[in-house]
């Protein structure tokens, strides 16, 4: 009887280890927090849930507004006929 409570006690603290372990690892690296938008895409009505870093929301911000400063400068330049290649 005594072995079999030795037994027990040695695989509950072989169980906990690995416990006490991750615990103190997730303490040293705090995870970054996520935020999540809600996209809806050209061309359709269903909207997607997209999570990402806030460091991430402003690669993609900042790669979004690139886009939207090159349409309105081609735009403009296609209403003033200032094409490349064309004078």
């Amino acid at each position: 009887m005594k072995r079999i409570w030795t037994i027990a006690v040695v695989a509950i603290m072989a169980c906990a280890a690995p416990a006490v372990a991750q615990s103190a690892d997730s303490q040293a690296k705090p995870a970054e927090k996520k935020t999540c938008r809600r996209l809806t895409p050209t061309g359709s009505f269903m909207a997607t849930r997209v999570c990402n870093t806030e460091a991430g929301w402003r690669q993609f911000d900042g790669i979004t507004q690139q886009g939207v400063s090159d349409f309105r400068r081609s735009l403009n330049m296609s209403a003033t006929n200032e094409r490349a290649g064309e004078k």
